[in-house]
C-alpha cells in the first residue's frame, strides 16, 4: 500500500486526481481548506489563528492514516508541507506568526514513518490555466494576489529540503484529467511504490 501527497498551488488540479483516484480505490483525503468551517479564512486573506486551524485540520488525519497506512492505498489534496508552505507565506506578508510552532510540529509528525508519504507529486499548470481555474473558485478559496502564486513553490521547495522529504515527482496538468492521472500512475510503478 502506498500514501501519495498531491501538492500543487490553488487551481493546479489536486482535488479533481484525488477524487479520481478515490475513484480507483484510494482512501482520499481533502485539503485543508476544504476541510475546515467555512467561516475560516483561507488562501490570502488567513491569518494567525486560521493557520493554526488550517494545520489541525490536515493533523485530523494523522489517527486515519496511521489506521489505514498498510491497509489501504491513500492520496492527500495537499499535506502538512503544503500548509506549512502557506503559512510561511502568510508570515513573509505579514499576516500571520503561526509558522515557526507550525514547522516545529510537523517535523515531529514527519519524525513517525507512518505519517509520512512515499511519496510527493507535485501538480504545476502554466500561468494562464491557473488563472482560469481561479475564476470558477469561490470567493473564500481565490488567491488573489500574484506574490502567492510566484512564492509557493520556492517555499515548497524550501520545506521539503528543510525537512529531509524528499521523493518529489512534478506532472504538468495543462492535459486533460485522464492523461495527468495515467502520468501519475506511471509515475507510481516507476517509483516501484507498492499498491494493491
Amino acid at each position: 500500500m502506498t500514501f501519495v501527497a498531491l501538492e500543487g498551488f490553488s487551481g493546479t488540479g489536486k482535488t479533481s486526481l484525488a477524487v479520481r483516484m478515490e475513484e480507483m480505490g484510494w482512501l482520499r483525503l481533502q485539503e485543508s481548506a476544504h476541510a475546515v468551517n467555512s467561516d475560516i479564512p483561507v488562501a490570502d486573506r488567513a491569518d494567525t489563528a486560521a493557520d493554526y486551524s488550517l494545520l489541525g485540520a490536515t493533523m485530523t488525519y494523522s489517527s486515519i492514516i496511521s489506521k489505514q497506512r498498510w491497509k489501504r492505498n491513500i492520496v492527500s489534496e495537499g499535506y502538512l508541507i503544503s500548509d506549512l508552505a502557506y503559512a510561511k507565506i502568510r508570515m513573509e506578508l505579514g499576516k500571520s506568526a503561526a509558522y515557526p510552532k507550525m514547522f516545529t510540529m510537523v517535523k515531529g509528525i514527519l519524525s513517525e514513518p507512518a505519517l509520512r508519504p512515499d511519496l510527493y507529486i507535485l501538480l504545476k499548470a502554466a500561468d494562464e490555466t491557473i488563472s482560469s481555474r481561479q475564476l470558477v473558485k469561490n470567493e473564500r478559496e481565490k488567491n488573489l494576489t500574484e506574490f502567492f502564486r510566484t512564492r509557493y513553490y520556492t517555499a515548497l521547495s524550501e520545506i521539503h529540503q528543510e525537512l529531509g522529504e524528499g521523493e518529489v515527482e512534478i506532472v504538468k496538468t495543462e492535459s486533460d484529467i485522464d492523461a495527468t492521472l495515467k502520468d501519475i500512475v506511471g509515475i507510481i510503478e516507476k517509483r516501484k511504490v507498492v499498491t494493491a
